[in-house]
């Protein structure tokens, strides 16, 4: 990565800091390599350029997704499809509708209480100032029994503008990151936010406030926790090094890391968006952000990365990536569409598929033509993936503008599949070590096709009665269906040795496996 950072140094201009020795001779690079070698950050291949298809992966008894190459050793006549997500029939499900709303919802948090099946909804409500002052924000509070039908109960806490009779639940900044800690010793800190605030409010940065319900919060230190990056430079664009995290960034806790994971935004010079990623176990001292996404050579040449929400699923870890298109007139600046990205470890992230829509934007007249923000991790919901945003039309300018929430949804694992059509394909996988005892696929097999699958050890030899010409069949629509092979129920394996799955595809996709 060295030759990468030598080229952007050398064709940005970047002064070297005068407290720096000199710089190593291996930085003088090309400075054509910038920025297409950025593409190696986000591409699954170029990150990890070892073919392993002979080497075993251990898995447990999570589902395995196919939205990545992480499990596959080869593939004959099949292809990955990642699928847009549906749109709710409702939507928009919340409109602003009274004053405190502003101009409309932005950056979502939605909790769902699993025991209840109660919904929680945090929306930074956005109230547009004098043309020279930064937008002001207030942070408001909606809650719904079943995620389609939402109040805007009266809280009576903060004066908007003549009255209490309101909803705002943070008078002067917008929630950016939500955690819900039932476990936490203090009941008065169980719920924790980070809130940002703009100069017209405070010291420009991320606060860190404590609540026992979600509705009356306390700020609980008086400086920011992380500090945010300064207004852009009065001959325009920005300078390095940043001086802090941008508008756009977002928290979440990870149970697998054990820690706050911040997913921060950048702005290179001149004025480049893109993502980091930076650590935290308290939610106070955070690691340095590394560069995680940065347009490449794949990218229109118009397009900056706008956001990023990241989130553990089943065996690892998925992302919505918000990708900014400059466009020309009647639409205003600013309109971004979403991609699902990848990542095995939480940290290293790459985009799946060909940058598809996973959350197509509306037509050209419909309410979320526009300016997608999916802030917050999807809920699973009964075998549904329930996809929360907001979202505004098509707009010349900021006036008027009109944010909205809606709701897409997909099939339990169905961010992406391995299809295959008539003749059948084949994919391979490479050597798995399991404890289970039976395998499970979640697929969906048209009429006249079918899902068959074969174990087979390292060497390729097929193993006992595990063989496709003795597998059942796998027919229909399922989300939970067990591989057969004849009366053989069960896989009898020694659980230290390691055996390839070959699925056998007719008319079917196939979303995920699972063996327990």
């Amino acid at each position: 990565m060295k030759f990468v950072f030598g080229a952007i140094w050398i064709l940005m201009g970047w002064s070297q800091p005068v407290h720096a020795g000199p710089l190593p001779g291996s930085w003088h690079a090309d400075p054509s390599l910038f920025p297409k070698a950025y593409g190696i950050i986000a591409d699954e291949h170029l990150m990890h350029p070892v073919d392993m298809s002979d080497w075993p992966v251990k898995i447990d008894s999570s589902h395995q997704l196919f939205v990545d190459d992480y499990l596959i050793a080869s593939m004959n006549n099949v292809h990955r499809q990642v699928h847009p997500a549906r749109k709710h029939r409702q939507n928009p499900l919340i409109v602003p509708d009274n004053p405190c709303d502003g101009q409309g919802g932005m950056n979502p948090l939605i909790l769902r209480d699993e025991a209840t099946g109660r919904f929680q909804h945090w929306y930074s409500a956005y109230h547009t100032l004098a043309a020279n002052e930064k937008p002001n924000y207030v942070t408001c509070y909606a809650e719904s029994d079943d995620g389609i039908h939402w109040t805007k109960p009266d809280v009576n806490l903060f004066k908007y503008p003549n009255t209490t009779a309101n909803n705002i639940v943070v008078p002067d900044g917008r929630i950016r990151a939500l955690f819900y800690e039932p476990r936490d010793p203090d009941p008065l800190r169980r719920y924790k936010a980070l809130v940002l605030r703009y100069p017209n409010q405070a010291t420009e940065g991320y606060y860190l406030h404590t609540s026992p319900d979600g509705i009356h919060w306390t700020q609980a230190r008086q400086e920011p926790v992380a500090w945010s990056l300064k207004s852009v430079l009065a001959g325009g664009g920005y300078k390095l090094p940043q001086s802090g995290i941008g508008d756009s960034s977002t928290f979440r806790w990870d149970e697998r890391l054990n820690k706050y994971i911040g997913d921060v935004k950048f702005v290179l010079p001149p004025i480049m968006r893109s993502r980091g990623i930076m650590e935290s176990e308290d939610l106070i001292h955070w690691t340095r952000p590394r560069m995680m996404f940065y347009p490449d050579g794949l990218d229109d040449p118009d397009s900056q990365i706008y956001g990023h929400i990241g989130f553990a699923y089943e065996s690892m870890w998925l992302g919505f990536l918000r990708v900014y298109h400059e466009i020309k007139a009647p639409a205003s600046a600013k309109q971004t569409t979403v991609e699902l990205t990848t990542s095995r470890d939480g940290r290293h992230w790459t985009r799946a598929g060909h940058r598809e829509e996973i959350l197509p934007l509306g037509r050209s007249d419909d309410w979320d033509a526009h300016y997608h923000n999916p802030g917050t991790p999807p809920l699973l919901v009964g075998d549904q993936i329930w996809i929360y945003y907001t979202s505004t039309p098509i707009r010349e300018n900021k006036t008027g503008q009109r944010h909205c929430l809606g709701l897409a949804t997909l099939r339990r694992d169905g961010f992406a599949s391995l299809d295959a059509t008539d003749p059948h394909g084949t994919v391979f996988t490479r050597p798995l070590t399991f404890n289970g005892k039976a395998l499970y696929v979640n697929a969906q097999i048209s009429k006249g096709g079918y899902l068959k699958a074969e174990l087979r050890d390292c060497a390729g030899k097929a193993v006992g009665k595990y063989t496709l010409d003795r597998c059942t069949p796998v027919i229909g629509d399922v989300l939970r269906s067990q591989v057969l092979w004849g009366e053989q129920r069960g896989i009898e394996h020694d659980s230290s040795q390691s055996l390839r799955l070959v699925f056998e595809l007719k008319n079917a996709k196939l979303y995920a496996f699972w063996i327990e």
